[in-house]
């Protein structure tokens, strides 16, 4: 995956130590692993995946209920 000049924002690809464009040393202050924001959206989305089969059952059992009388 290419990596980003903090300086010049050139596009690099992974495993310099020196942008070749501006120069500037480039740090591994690349944070490993899940942020919180990450936990957040990816819970969001597996809500959002558990609920729909419940909608589904829901608005299959409400016209059942209402066809029935």
């Amino acid at each position: 995956m290419p990596e980003w000049c903090p300086n010049c924002n050139a596009m690099l690809p992974e495993g310099l130590e020196t942008c070749p464009r501006c120069k500037s040393k480039l740090g591994k202050s690349k944070q490993a692993g899940f942020s919180i924001s990450d936990y957040f959206h990816y819970s969001l989305y597996a809500i959002g995946i558990a609920l729909v089969p419940v909608i589904i059952v829901l608005i299959i059992s409400m016209v059942c209920i209402l066809t029935k009388k």
